[in-house]
């Protein structure tokens, strides 16, 4: 007949304490690393690209200190909002980073100066009242909001010294650096409006080109999504290197989105 053995039994009870103390040190150094690196990535991204405010930094991954120890990152999202390109207030600019470099010695020195990205994609959005308020800052008398996947353009265009009153659907062209409004649809009370042989030249005037230069980590524009309050731009960037010892010349400058 077996009898209890107490000293194998407390020595039990010690192992599986220290192992469950250990895990929750782990847990704890785990989440204040990620928090460490975060705030030095944010400050990094808010130096380096001339941004108005510090940016919010997520880092994914279910273990983080062995990303530290390594130096290299593999999911981390940067919310950048409220920024101004060229006049033109970009409601947010939502980025997930691949392939991040931070050597541990940084790290643990704070003196972080040069982040290496990989590649990152990201989501530029810019709300329809921001590029109305763009719009007529470029004294143009046109405003446009969504009208299916396309946009509706409305207002009033000055043709040979004459305002005329013109309203109709663009397709929006998407640059690396700019988007473009182009009229393929024009309401029947503006094409009656107006001789057949203005046609082109009405078409000229309401095609409107928006520059949006100097985005965050040299993103650039590769597609566009229409949606009921904004219009939503994916937009890629690869081999960019956050470095604050060359800041972007200018002021960051933000703005507050307009009223409706």
């Amino acid at each position: 007949m077996c009898k209890d053995d107490p000293v194998g039994s407390r020595a039990i009870r010690i192992t599986v304490g220290v192992v469950v103390v250990l895990l929750v040190l782990l847990f704890i150094g785990d989440r204040v690393a990620a928090r460490v690196v975060s705030g030095q990535i944010a400050t990094e991204a808010q130096r380096s690209q001339n941004l108005p405010t510090k940016p919010s930094v997520s880092i994914g991954g279910a273990l983080f200190l062995p990303q530290v120890l390594r130096g290299d990152y593999q999911d981390i999202d940067i919310d950048v909002r409220g920024s101004v390109q060229n006049g033109l207030r970009v409601d947010r600019v939502r980025s997930h980073l691949d392939g991040v470099h931070i050597p541990l010695s940084d790290v643990i020195s704070g003196d972080v100066k040069k982040i290496p990205v990989d590649s990152l994609d990201a989501d530029v959005e810019v709300t329809y009242p921001d590029l109305n308020a763009y719009l007529a800052t470029q004294g143009m008398k046109l405003t446009v909001a969504p009208a299916g996947s396309a946009i509706r353009i409305k207002g009033t265009a000055n043709v040979f010294g004459t305002d005329y009153p013109v309203e109709g659907t663009a397709s929006i062209g998407v640059e690396p650096a700019a988007f473009t409004f182009t009229p393929r649809e024009l309401a029947d009370s503006v094409t009656s409006a107006l001789p057949p042989a203005w046609h082109d030249e009405i078409i000229k005037l309401l095609t409107i080109r928006v520059p949006i230069e100097g985005l965050p980590f040299n993103l650039k524009l590769t597609a566009v999504n229409v949606l009921p309050d904004r219009m939503r731009f994916s937009a890629a960037g690869e081999h960019v290197i956050l470095d604050t010892t060359t800041i972007p010349t200018g002021t960051p400058t933000t703005a507050p989105s307009p009223a409706g």
